[in-house]
């Protein structure tokens, strides 16, 4: 360790840290920071890694349906998605402010892309957007007239269907971002104005959402058009959906962590620390 003000320059370059400040407590806020950072990397991947599950899984569903089945959402909705109405929540996501006692759990380690990760994005949250997304597309064809064995409609009935995958997106991953600040407690929990960021970018992302549905020479060449009303509700019912899922599984895990914790184990007892205090 070396002093940035007052030390040497053979002390600074061969010291493993430098106090720019000359002042210890920045070693304290230094470490905060670098665990708020640390954490925060993972709320932003876990926020992109659920958006791409719900946008590969049409994909997919196409291709192994041999392009039998329609494409519930094309390649500029995705890009619209991933830039229009992603970006500004995960920047505001990456910014979350330090939890409350994160210097009191042990030391930050592991992976960025840890089991936690993993398991929440591809095992949980993903799949479950993936679902909501697909089930819009196919409700709106529904309640436009489509019946199964028949052939799936083309032009303003897809657009619409598709419309309805896209704005399904839209809010669940508006909730999702929400759901993103903790794997461990509930949003509500973490008060929903303590990032003040956030909440603006999910307006100016929805703004962004209805401006390239509802405006006709953007609508077509995203080849989407204003859902049916059962279309919306799917959509809307998302963000209640996606939020309830997420707590259960929060609450389900906590639950399982106190057990296991009262059993004596204390591998389990640091790993419940880590994930209360930390992320």
């Amino acid at each position: 360790m070396a002093m940035g003000e007052s030390g040497t320059d053979v002390a600074r370059e061969a010291a493993d840290l430098v106090l720019l400040d000359d002042s210890f407590t920045g070693i304290v806020a230094g470490i905060e920071q670098g665990r708020a950072t640390f954490v925060n990397i993972r709320r932003f991947l876990t926020y992109h890694l659920t958006d791409n599950v719900a946008e590969l899984a049409p994909f997919l569903v196409w291709a192994l349906s041999g392009g039998l089945f329609p494409l519930a959402l094309g390649v500029l909705q995705i890009i619209a998605l991933d830039i229009g109405t992603d970006t500004l929540s995960a920047v505001a996501l990456g910014a979350e402010p330090p939890a409350q006692h994160l210097l009191e759990g042990p030391p930050v380690h592991g992976r960025l892309m840890n089991h936690t990760v993993l398991r929440r994005a591809f095992g949980l949250l993903g799949p479950l957007e993936a679902v909501l997304t697909l089930t819009a597309f196919l409700v709106s064809l529904l309640a436009l007239g489509w019946r199964p064995a028949a052939p799936f409609p083309t032009g303003n009935e897809l657009a619409a269907a598709s419309g309805a995958a896209f704005m399904t997106v839209v809010f669940a991953q508006t909730a999702n971002v929400f759901a993103c600040r903790s794997s461990s407690r509930w949003p509500g929990a973490l008060g929903w104005g303590t990032n003040r960021l956030l909440v603006p970018a999910v307006l100016i992302e929805l703004a962004f959402s209805f401006v390239v549905l509802f405006v006709p020479p953007v609508a077509r060449l995203l080849g989407q058009w204003n859902p049916p009303l059962w279309g919306w509700m799917v959509a809307l019912s998302s963000m209640p959906i996606l939020l309830a899922v997420d707590a259960l599984d929060k609450h389900l895990r906590a639950r399982h962590r106190r057990r296991s914790a009262s059993s004596g184990s204390p591998e389990v007892g640091h790993s419940k620390v880590l994930s209360v205090k930390v992320f």
